[in-house]
């Protein structure tokens, strides 16, 4: 299954990518938000260049 969301904790580094036009829906992930975007090749061309690998990380499932 491929995985079609980016999640980030820091909410810093999610507005910044809101601001961008990105949007995002809310996760949960052991008591702590985590801020949901849906992969699309303009998000991860603007992550690849300006995050840090660690800054995110890719998966297919939102929990509620």
């Amino acid at each position: 299954m491929e995985n079609n969301l980016i999640k980030v904790f820091d909410p810093r580094k999610a507005k910044e990518l809101a601001d961008l036009g990105f949007r995002y829906t809310l996760d949960r992930i052991n008591n702590q938000t985590v801020y949901a975007f849906f992969v699309s090749k303009k998000l991860m061309d603007y992550l690849y260049n300006n995050f840090d690998a660690k800054d995110y990380f890719m998966n297919n499932t939102l929990h509620f």
